[in-house]
């Protein structure tokens, strides 16, 4: 139980490290395209690097299927996530920019990227989990 919670941390670290990518390029992308198209952008810059770095260093190939399909099938999954979480994204902003409070409303995009983190954070730990060690 002990080396599992300090996987998640480990994994949650390179995820921030992933989600601060994301976000940086997130950001400077979403004032000149459509947010959605930028978190798509955006996510699979940072979902590539989580996957290198997390193979390497957190979790470990059980050695059935080669690292390459694996790679092919999370990016499967991510685009299914990714999907979600750009429209979720692209709802939360049109709500964002029709508020009243003007601090909402000027970081709509950006508020609306911090909402939706946690969720894909976590499930990415658990796809990515079961997919290397367990597949």
């Amino acid at each position: 139980m002990k080396n599992r919670i300090f996987e998640m941390f480990k994994f949650f670290g390179i995820s921030g490290i992933g989600w601060i990518i994301d976000f940086s390029i997130y950001s400077l992308i979403s004032y000149f395209i459509n947010p959605v198209i930028s978190n798509i952008i955006s996510s699979f810059v940072s979902i590539t690097f989580v996957f290198l770095v997390s193979t390497k260093k957190i979790f470990v190939n059980n050695g059935k299927y080669n690292l390459k399909l694996k790679y092919f099938i999370y990016i499967i999954y991510q685009i299914i996530l990714v999907s979600i979480t750009s429209s979720i994204i692209g709802i939360l902003v049109n709500v964002f920019m029709k508020s009243n409070i003007i601090l909402i409303s000027k970081y709509a995009k950006i508020l609306a990227k911090i909402i939706v983190t946690p969720f894909s954070m976590i499930c990415n730990y658990i796809v990515m989990k079961k997919l290397i060690e367990k597949i």
